[in-house]
């Protein structure tokens, strides 16, 4: 018989079945061909004089597929044992060829086929398309063909675009057995060449690292249902195997760069014992994606040392690996992509020589990993219509990226989605308003680093057509984000470098309620609307107001004022010199940059406010706490100008809890000091704060300090608080003068907030200061 000689990846096994499928059906005894794959652990890539020795009992022709082209060696002990071979490869040939009855490889020298990119089943193709074929049968083995293109990730132009085009098309109304259960085991409905290589791909390869490659051919060959459905099942569950495997392998290898601090070499050679052979071509690719650099992951085992390499842009593996060539007993592969095997005792001087190699051959530019944008464009641009014209761009693989856009946003949400939080799902929004949904896969951990950055970022996505529950949407496939370069101010200082923000418990403090204002000063006229209780009063205010409108937005405290400020930013990209915020706890220096600015958006708490400056526009974020408060606020407004009620029970109900926090009553005094006083008689001041912060009290510790050292129950030293002995008789709080004083400011603030929302109040008393 003639024999199919292949590889046991998704390659070698898709070049394999489909020369098997036409040879089988132009013999008139499909019994005379058969195959040979070698079994990766125990023989490796290639040609191998025993599985020569072999076959020669049955044979004395041989085809390869997807090997063959470095096999000097091996074809010339073939033509020793009267075995003709025919090489279709598409491997990087030496200098010397091997003396083999026909070569078919794209890349052999003066080889005037302009498609040099062909994968090993390209090659396959090539031979099939010579056979005697019409056109309509070899396509109906395009979906084959497609498969393994993809799989060995080849660049998807010239010939391979158009054959995995073709392929995927064949896919759809495919008749092979075996391909319909692989994509029923993906859970695949509409093949895609993503789905050819992230899906249906490494189950093929799966086999092939793992254990008997020749599973994979089978499955790709059987007439027989129950067949396809077995060994289809049987990859599924070896892949998930495989991504064990790869998980405990990738640690591993981490913990060698981490330990021995490679990341700064010019390569990453790393090596275990026993690693898995099957996985580490895998380990280097996630090593690449995490380190950015050239990388070798050896698995040794008795003495020998099994490889894959990956590279980096700027750096041709196959040619590094040829000046390595001494120190190594095989090696094979492409620019960006390379296996190798080599001695134990050569391990250091190999890794030395590679990363010297490296060195020379890369500049400190090529380790920065770039994106190649292909435009920027604004959210209402990403219309349904345009991705459909997009995809006449697919199929998308290697050296055929989907379109890559830039575009300019804020972030109004984010949350961590898939197994352990592992993606990133945001809501964005761009100078237009429009809101849009992304997705980052792998992009989990950044979470808390973009939201320190969202109100202007740059997103590098892909865009894409979402649908769940028969419903479509555009989403973005997000690639990366940078911040964008800011003005260094104190807003963005705060905005920014300075969020999450630990803040104070004067941030929490409103001026308003320890503040008098006199009520004799002639107040403006103004129009007064009514919009206390809005729903979503951002977008409110968004759409009432644009970034040329002078107005103030006033709140209770400087922590509000940061809130409100930086939602401001994020709503409206546009905004980021437009949108300040002010408040009493402003620096010198930051209140001489205040003072310096013009923002036509300004969030304040209104006490350190010129007052010769009038305001056409202020809306009352919070409810005034006060009659004193109102009068400040309102005095703000020039005549003529409008006043914007827009707090609502939610803000009502904030202040409140706010007032009761920062002036407790007696029963949350009583509480404190029992909390306290179960640690100890002597309680540091962090120790306190630490245990009141989590029943919600530390902002009442201030004045429970002051309340207690004014009763003689404790004292406070630089950095602890005292217990002193307690006193004979109970004590009564109305002793202390702060606590009597408190009591009056809470009731009086409390007493205003509840008539804040009652019709007409603020109408009377505007009517009251006139």
């Amino acid at each position: 018989p003639i024999i199919i000689y292949g590889d046991y990846d998704a390659d070698g096994q898709t070049s394999t079945a489909l020369l098997m499928r036409v040879f089988r059906k132009l013999s008139a005894n499909p019994q005379v061909v058969g195959y040979y794959l070698p079994d990766r652990l125990h023989e490796g890539y290639g040609l191998h004089k025993e599985a020569l020795h072999q076959l020669a009992e049955i044979t004395s022709l041989i085809i390869t597929v997807d090997c063959g082209i470095s096999s000097l060696e091996e074809v010339e002990y073939a033509n020793e044992l009267g075995i003709d071979i025919i090489i279709t490869d598409h491997h990087e040939p030496g200098s010397t060829l091997p003396s083999a009855l026909a070569i078919l490889n794209p890349k052999q020298q003066n080889c005037p086929y302009p498609h040099k990119d062909l994968a090993g089943v390209g090659v396959a193709c090539k031979l099939v398309q010579g056979m005697g074929l019409s056109t309509t049968e070899w396509k109906r083995y395009l979906d084959i063909v497609a498969l393994g293109t993809v799989a060995d990730l080849v660049p998807l132009r010239g010939e391979n675009r158009l054959l995995v085009y073709h392929g995927l098309k064949q896919m759809e109304k495919t008749d092979n057995l075996g391909i319909a259960a692989l994509l029923e085991v993906s859970n695949v409905d509409q093949p895609s060449a993503g789905h050819l290589g992230f899906r249906l791909g490494p189950r093929l390869n799966a086999v092939g690292r793992l254990g008997d490659p020749t599973r994979g051919v089978r499955l790709l060959l059987t007439e027989k249902a129950e067949e396809a459905k077995k060994l289809a099942q049987e990859l599924n569950a070896e892949n998930s195997e495989r991504q064990d495997l790869e998980q405990n392998v990738l640690q591993a290898a981490e913990k060698v760069v981490e330990t021995y601090d490679m990341h700064n070499r010019p390569a990453l050679v790393v090596w275990g014992e026993n690693w898995h052979q099957g996985v580490v071509g895998i380990v280097a690719s996630r090593l690449v994606e995490k380190f950015y650099l050239p990388t070798v992951v050896i698995s040794l085992r008795d003495g020998q040392g099994v490889a894959s390499a990956r590279s980096i842009e700027g750096l041709d593996l196959y040619e590094t690996l040829t000046k390595c060539a001494p120190l190594l007993a095989q090696y094979g592969g492409h620019p960006m992509a390379a296996g190798l095997s080599l001695p134990e005792e050569n391990l250091r001087e190999f890794q030395r020589t590679f990363e010297t190699l490296c060195a020379e051959s890369l500049s400190p530019e090529d380790y920065v990993q770039k994106l190649y944008l292909d435009g920027t464009i604004k959210l209402d641009e990403l219309t349904f219509d345009l991705i459909e014209d997009l995809a006449c761009l697919e199929p998308y693989g290697f050296s055929n990226p989907s379109p890559l856009m830039q575009t300019q946003v804020s972030v109004l949400r984010t949350r961590r989605v898939g197994d352990g939080g592992k993606h990133l799902k945001l809501f964005a929004r761009d100078h237009s308003c429009q809101e849009i949904e992304g997705i980052g896969f792998g992009l989990g951990g950044e979470r808390a680093l973009l939201e320190k950055h969202a109100e202007d970022i740059d997103l590098a996505f892909v865009p894409d057509l979402h649908e769940w529950n028969n419903k479509k949407k555009v989403q973005l496939l997000i690639r990366a984000w940078k911040p964008r370069s800011k003005t260094s101010n104190y807003v963005y200082k705060w905005m920014v470098d300075n969020y999450p923000w630990d803040l104070t418990d004067a941030h929490f403090h409103s001026k308003a309620i320890d503040s008098v204002v006199a009520l004799s000063i002639r107040q403006p006229n103004f129009s007064l609307l009514d919009l206390r209780g809005i729903w979503n009063k951002y977008e409110h205010f968004i759409e009432k107001h644009n970034l040329t409108e002078k107005t103030l937005i006033l709140v209770n405290t400087p922590a509000k004022a940061l809130e409100v400020c930086r939602q401001l930013r994020i709503q409206v990209p546009s905004g980021e010199n437009a949108i300040a915020f002010e408040h009493e706890l402003l620096s010198p220096e930051e209140r001489s940059q205040f003072n310096e600015m013009q923002p036509y958006w300004l969030v304040s708490t209104g006490f350190e406010l010129h007052a010769s400056k009038k305001w056409s526009s202020i809306w009352l974020w919070d409810p005034p706490l006060n009659s004193a408060n109102y009068s400040m606020w309102t005095n703000l407004l020039e005549d003529g100008g409008e006043l914007v009620l827009a707090f609502g029970p939610k803000e009502l109900r904030e202040a409140q809890i706010n007032l009761a926090q920062i002036y407790p009553d007696r029963k949350t005094l009583a509480r404190i000091y029992s909390l306290l006083k179960q640690i100890g008689d002597e309680v540091s001041i962090d120790l306190a704060r630490e245990r009141l912060n989590q029943v919600e009290l530390v902002r009442s510790l201030s004045i429970a300090s002051g309340v207690f050292f004014e009763l003689g129950l404790w004292k406070i030293t630089q950095d602890s608080i005292l217990f002193l002995p307690s006193p004979a008789q109970k004590l009564d709080l109305n002793e202390s003068v702060l606590y009597n004083s408190i009591t009056q400011i809470r009731k009086q603030s409390l007493n205003y907030l509840k008539h804040c929302l009652e019709r007409g109040f603020f109408q009377n008393e505007s009517e009251r200061e006139n």
